[in-house]
């Protein structure tokens, strides 16, 4: 999977795209629906809340060890191998309606996190690949709002697919509905793998260091904090929020759909927007953070909106800025890290990512006090590590030579 050919590596990045858009589809119906089928199967949502503790924690000691592997042998194969798990979880979740089924599935298929647009975008390895083979930042900035906008386009149709609930479960039922569409998913994250195999990148440079070179763990430190932060309010409003917009509103599934569906072409509008209109014309480090913070804010403003269109509106109007903020930040998460320390860094950065998400263990029980609670609760964290995550990136040293670059750009 390597090559030392700008050609071939450039010309192979569409193999990407097209895995993260056959990724997206998919995995954006399972984490839609697996809240809204784990409560037609009579779970309470205190059981569902739970049962992403062990998915996230499965995905913690994933991604630890793909990110550390990729620096020695590739960030292809990493991908590649990541893979192989959302295809064997798929599978299970398809075959049967048994708990056992269903949750191992979902621990090896990683269905943990929200189903926001850019969520197919994200595997194991994603991130350090951009990083290695596209130095320039406002490169990656390119490349990462290609990417996070193509998932989110793709994304539409995890929506479309949750749409035709109300016609197709009249006709064969609730629980053929999602086990039909859970097997659809299953061969688009198998196609996804087909893709990832013709993935080429340049020759990794020999690692010197047994972890990371002292001046890359300096900056992780400072990412770390306000990913934790960030990743912690995700935790506690997004694994639940399709089945609170059932609760809330009393709409069924299909409905939600409409709702994610529109959102997801919202986040692909922001992502194209980002990279090709504010990219290398603003100050990144500001127009990420500012989105981080607006984000939370609109997450509290949903908690007291009495009107599912209003809801939704504000909903959609948050994933439009979050598909600004995502391919700004991706690029910033990776500005002082040493190119043998991509895989290390971003697997760390993964980790601690996931990790905050057990949090989503404490939705549940917060949505069974007040069905407000986790947006309010969550959105406030969010907004504050907004404010982190400018406070403590500003102060690295190293933006003074990359502000001058890109005066130059």
């Amino acid at each position: 999977m390597f090559s030392n050919s700008k050609e071939i590596v450039d010309k192979s990045f569409r193999y990407l795209l097209l895995s993260r858009a056959a990724r997206s589809a998919a995995l954006i119906f399972v984490t839609l629906s697996l809240p809204l089928y784990l409560h037609y199967l009579h779970f309470s949502v205190i059981f569902i809340g739970l049962l992403y503790v062990p998915i996230i924690l499965f995905n913690v000691f994933l991604i630890l060890i793909l990110g550390r592997l990729g620096d020695n042998i590739g960030y292809s194969k990493i991908l590649f191998i990541g893979e192989i798990f959302p295809v064997a979880g798929l599978l299970l979740i398809s075959l049967s309606t048994n708990i056992y089924f269903i949750a191992t599935g979902a621990i090896l298929a990683g269905i943990t996190g929200g189903a926001g647009g850019m969520r197919g975008a994200f595997s194991p390895g994603m991130m350090a690949f951009v990083a290695s083979n596209y130095h320039n930042e406002t490169d990656r900035v390119t490349k990462l709002s290609l990417l996070t906008a193509t998932a989110s386009f793709f994304s539409i149709f995890g929506g479309i697919f949750l749409s035709f609930y109300a016609l197709i479960e009249n006709v064969m039922g609730a629980v053929l509905f999602y086990r039909l569409f859970f097997v659809v998913s299953f061969f688009l994250v198998l196609a996804s793998l087909i893709f990832l195999s013709r993935l080429k990148e340049y020759k990794r440079p020999k690692k010197t260091t047994r972890i990371m070179k002292k001046e890359s763990f300096s900056y992780l430190l400072r990412i770390l904090l306000p990913n934790t932060v960030n990743a912690a309010a995700i935790g506690i409003v997004m694994p639940l929020l399709p089945l609170w917009f059932e609760l809330k509103y009393h709409i069924d599934p299909s409905v939600v759909g409409y709702i994610y569906t529109i959102a997801y072409l919202s986040t692909a509008i922001g992502s194209f927007v980002s990279g090709k209109y504010i990219n290398g014309k603003v100050n990144t480090l500001k127009m990420a953070s500012m989105a981080h913070i607006l984000q939370g804010v609109l997450f509290i403003s949903i908690a007291f909106s009495p009107l599912l269109f209003l809801t939704a509106s504000v909903y959609i109007f948050r994933m439009a800025i979050a598909g600004v903020g995502f391919p700004m930040r991706g690029a910033i998460n990776v500005r002082g890290i040493n190119k043998e320390d991509y895989g290390t860094s971003t697997s760390f950065q993964g980790v601690s990512g996931r990790g905050s998400q057990l949090t989503s263990g404490a939705s549940g029980y917060l949505m069974d006090l007040n069905l407000g609670f986790p947006l309010i609760i969550g959105g406030t964290i969010q907004a504050i590590g907004g404010i982190i995550y400018y406070v403590m990136i500003k102060t690295w040293h190293g933006n003074r030579i990359v502000d001058k670059e890109i005066d130059k750009n």
